[in-house]
Formats: structure tokens, sequence, C-alpha cells
């Protein structure tokens, strides 16, 4: 009975107990601000408070603040005492997060009558870490080791969680070992700091080999971020500073193509080894070497090289950490094409020869390559053979003509030998315009003889009182005269050119200019004077013709009245008497047409 009596009054509590929810894992950044959520959970509407708790660095459980019917009361002397506040809600709130603050949180509900349910958070502080830094072993790393030589070291500072560090080579993440022997490991240590922070250092060591030589290394530091995810910082990249041993060599030239003479030549030996190992340039010549130069550079300069520099040259690197049985020494043989002078027939720098001949032109070539062969004259190619026939020479063939020999294969290997022709021969002159008009008398005229020869020609002309002005261009002269117009004196006016090899001369027909008595213009426009003129001709004809029969009634040559006719042309006089009249006609028309007067036709 008593056994009932205590289930029955258990069974409310049990019935109505709170349940208290709160999320397992609350993540912030530091210095955010860190709110830790509880929701209570109650059978019906009851007054309740809410109490919150942490887990200190000793272990104890600490209250922090409580709530209770709106009022948020928080507790003296804890880490949160100026930081802490409870909500409407019942969630705590801490401003101005710590590393520090990460701790276990207990939120406490008890309500009257339904008693007290309690749920526990984990808060977590993540703080990202400062850029690493990276110290690398400067000493030189010798591959013939036989244990792993440390390389560099990367530290990461101020972080927490604490991260990790990862070493690359080429991008590569490497998979190190904790202890010797394995090729490449790392040693790694975490410093906590009075802030509470983390430094994380990691050391590399690494049995370098060759192929290290151009590896890049680098640390990475991979830290954790609120919500699960993560991040990474990576530091500079290095090399690392190698010594290992020659094991091939290689001897080069410069340029690579064809080379000829006059070129600069550098020939460049380099060996594999580091530090690079001293060199040793010789040149070749029957069986004998000749050293040509020794150090480290492994380059020697060959200016304006020539065609006797062709041969063979040896460089030999020593390096006596390689062992004996490598052969350090590489042998190149170097050809110098070259072109020998072009050889012109005929052989003068200059040759004259006279207008109208004909000139034929040869050049030879030979060198390391058969040369093509061109003949030119300025920029204009005249023939691409070695010979070159210039016909009828005129004074425009004078000039400078060039042989070039240039072999394609080799690009710039030319060579050229120039002669200069120079054409002679009596002047000749321009012809045309030797017939000049003149408006009137007094009116200035200038006549102008261009004459072309070789020597340059002299012009003189036939009359000495003209004013004469001249020019000369090349081959060519101009001369001219000018005057003043006078037709009883300068009719005819001639100019002459001579030289050594001839001369020729130009004579001017000088006439006075007659303008047309009617002109297309006035035949448009002056319609009613043309027919005037052509009344008073009719009426002059017909008394012409009236004047005509009257001398032949005159002196008894027309019978009037009579019915046989008798042809003028059988009576002699007759004849004579109409050639006079034909000239009568033609004097006065001339005179009527000129304007001037005249004798009338009357007069037989």
């Amino acid at each position: 009975m008593e056994v009932l009596l205590l289930i029955a009054a258990l069974l409310p509590g049990f019935l109505c107990a709170v349940t208290v929810s709160v999320p397992p894992k609350v993540e912030i950044e530091i210095g955010q601000e860190a709110v830790l959520k509880c929701t209570p959970k109650f059978s019906g509407s009851p007054k309740y408070s809410v109490e919150w708790s942490f887990i200190n660095q000793e272990g104890t459980r600490v209250r922090i603040a409580t709530y209770n019917e709106g009022r948020t009361s928080v507790d003296q002397g804890t880490v949160f005492t100026d930081r802490a506040a409870v909500k409407s809600d019942n969630s705590l709130v801490i401003t101005d997060s710590r590393v520090k603050d990460e701790s276990t949180f207990f939120c406490k509900v008890t309500s009257v009558g339904e008693g007290n349910g309690e749920g526990s958070t984990e808060l977590k502080v993540y703080v990202s870490p400062a850029s690493p830094e990276l110290t690398v072993n400067s000493q030189l790393l010798s591959v013939t080791e036989d244990e792993e030589s440390e390389v560099a070291t990367c530290v990461s500072r101020n972080s927490y969680p604490a991260p990790t560090i990862e070493w690359y080579r080429n991008q590569v993440p490497l998979t190190l070992g904790t202890e010797k022997g394995s090729g490449f490991y790392a040693t790694a240590r975490t410093t906590t700091e009075s802030s509470g922070l983390y430094t994380v250092s990691s050391t590399l060591f690494l049995k370098p080999q060759k192929k290290d030589a151009d590896a890049m290394f680098s640390c990475k530091v991979v830290f954790p971020l609120p919500g699960g995810g993560t991040s990474q910082m990576e530091s500079k990249k290095f090399k690392l500073n190698l010594h290992y041993y020659t094991e091939d060599v290689t001897f080069t030239v410069l340029p690579a193509g064809p080379i000829k003479e006059g070129d600069t030549v550098t020939l460049r030996c380099e060996g594999d080894g580091n530090p690079p190992p001293t060199y040793l340039m010789q040149e070749v010549k029957n069986n004998v070497e000749e050293e040509l130069q020794s150090g480290s550079d492994g380059v020697y300069v060959i200016r304006n090289v020539s065609r006797s520099d062709s041969g063979t040259y040896r460089c030999e690197a020593l390096d006596f950490d390689s062992p004996p049985d490598i052969q350090l020494f590489r042998n190149l043989e170097l050809f110098v094409h070259y072109l020998n002078p072009v050889t012109v027939i005929p052989s003068q720098n200059e040759i004259k020869s006279l207008l109208k001949q004909d000139v034929l032109l040869f050049c030879s070539c030979d060198g390391s390559e058969n040369p093509d062969l061109i003949w030119k004259k300025g920029d204009a190619v005249l023939s691409k053979a070695s010979r070159y026939r210039l016909k009828e020479l005129s004074y425009s063939d004078s000039g400078v003509y060039t042989c070039e020999a240039n072999v394609p294969s080799v690009p710039g290997l030319r060579k050229e030998q120039s002669i200069t022709i120079v054409v002679e021969g009596p002047p000749e002159l321009d012809m045309e315009n030797h017939q000049v008009e003149v408006e009137s008398e007094g009116h200035p005229v200038m006549l102008s003889c261009k004459a072309k020869g070789n020597p340059a020609p002299t012009i003189t002309w036939n009359q000495p009182d003209l004013k004469v002005s001249e020019s000369s261009t090349d081959l060519e002269v101009r001369s001219n005269v000018s005057f003043k117009f006078n037709s009883k004196t300068m009719n005819s006016i001639s100019c002459i050119a001579k030289n050594q090899h001839g001369m020729i001369k130009k004579n001017f027909t000088l006439s006075m200019y007659v303008p047309p008595s009617v002109s297309p213009a006035q035949e448009q426009t002056g319609g009613s004077s043309t027919a005037i003129i052509a009344v008073v001709v009719c009426v002059l004809l017909l008394l012409l013709v009236v004047a005509i029969f009257y001398c032949l009634q005159k002196k008894g040559k027309l019978a009037c009245g009579r019915s046989e006719k008798q042809p003028l042309a059988q009576d002699p006089a007759s004849a004579e008497l109409a050639v006079e009249l034909k000239s009568e006609k033609r004097n006065d028309q001339r005179g009527l047409l000129g304007g001037g007067g005249g004798g009338t036709a009357a007069e037989c």
C-alpha cells in the first residue's frame, strides 16, 4: 500500500517533466557575438526560471546568469560578468568572444509544478592564422649526402584551433614520414601562447636528388573554419641550393643558321653541374690543340669572323666531382661561308663610249657556294645573268652599273662591283616650235634652244645683240633669248649647239600673225552685218558686169543686135582684155576686203 502511494505521488512529476533543447555546438570567429539558444517545453503554461552556467578551467561548474519573470541577473566574479546577458527567448548572449570562452555551457529551466530540465552545448571559437613564415636553408645541399638534410622551416602563428602544415613540391603534396631514412620527413612543433592561440612550426628534411634542382617547393597552412569548412594559406615558393656534379656537356654556336664572313660568332659551352664547372676552350688545327680561353662562363666570342676561323673547336668541363667514366668534353665544327671579290669586264672603274655604239658588260664571282649574279642600275634589275649588253647607246644609258653576287642559302652573303659608263657624242637639239608667229611690231618675243650632248654643248645665237640666259642639268643645256620683234631685221634667227664631237643648228622663222576678217563669234552674233556685206558685194558684182559690157561695146568687141555670137577665146585682143579684167577684178576685191582705196574697175 505504501508503494502504491509513493508511485502515485511521483507519477505527476514524471508525466509533467520539463524538456530543454539546446544546439549541440555553437561555432564563431573570435570577436563575434555568441548566441546560445535554450528552448524549454512544458505540458502546460507554468511560471519558470532559467539559469546559465559553464565549466571553468578548473573543471568546476559556475553560474553565469539567471532569467526570471523578465528580469536578467548576471553573477559577479566570472569571466562573463561584463559580457553576458539572457534574452527573453532564454538564450545566453556573450559579446566580444575570446578564445578562453570556449567551454561547455548548461541551460537549466525550473518550472513550478512541472519540475526542471537541463541541456548542454559546446562553444567553439576560431582564429585564422597569420601568413606563414618560411625560412629556407641557404647552405649548399649535396646530392651525394647519404642522409636527409634540413631544407626549410614553415611557421604558422596565432591561430585557434591549431592548424596543420603541409609541404609541396611543384604543387604536388609530399607524403612525409616522421623519421629519418625515408628520403624526406618533417618534424612538427605546437606552442600555446599566453593569449591561448597556437603557433605551429614544421621543418622539412630531404635527401635531394638532381631532379630537384628545378623543383619549386612551398608549404601550406590548413586551418578549420566555423561550420566545418577549412581554408589554407600558401607560403612563397623556393628552390633548393643543390650541389651536383656534371654529367653532360653541350657545345653550341650562335647564330644557329649559316655563318658568313663578318658575322659575330658566339661559342657557348654548358655543363649540367652546380655550381657550374670551369671550362677550357680549344681550337684543334692539324690535330694540335690550341687553347683559346678558360674560365667559368664557358663563352667564347669571335668578332668579324673570317674563312680562316673555320675548323674544329673543343670545350671541356673541368668538374673533379664527376665520376671518371663520364666524358666531359664536346667537339664542334665551325664553317664560315664566304665570297671572293666580284670581277667586272671591262676592268676600268669608268669607260667612255660614243653614242649609238654597243657595250658588253661581264662579271664573275666564286666562293663557298656558287652565287647568283645580276646586273643592276640603281634599284632596277637589268639582267639575271653574268652578261649584259647595251645596244646603240643613248645619253640616258650613262650611269653606274653594278654586278651583284648573292648566295640565297646564306642570308646576307653578297658582294658587288660597279662600273661607270659615260656616253659621249655630238649635241642633239629639240627641233620643235621652230616657226613663231608674232602679234605685232615691237611685241616681246622669247626663243629657247634645248640641247643634249656629252661633253655638255655650248649654245650660240646668230645675232649677237640678243639678251641670252642659260641653265643646265646633267648633259642638257637650255639657252633662252628675248627681244622685241622687228620684221625687217628679225625674220630668221638661229641657234647653234656645239661640242668636241660635232655641232647642230636650229632655225627659227618669225612671221606676223594675221587674224581672220570674220571670227566665228562674229558669225554667230552679227547676222545683220553679214547680210549688209552680202548686199554690198552683190551690188559691186552687178556694177562690174555692167562695166565689162560697157568696155566691150566701147572697143567694138560687142555687136548689139547681132544674132551670131563670137567666142572671145578666138580673138587675141579679147583674151588680153579678159586677163586685164580679171586682174582688175582681183585688185578691186582685195581693196574692198582689205579696207583700202584703189582705182576703180571701170578703168579698162
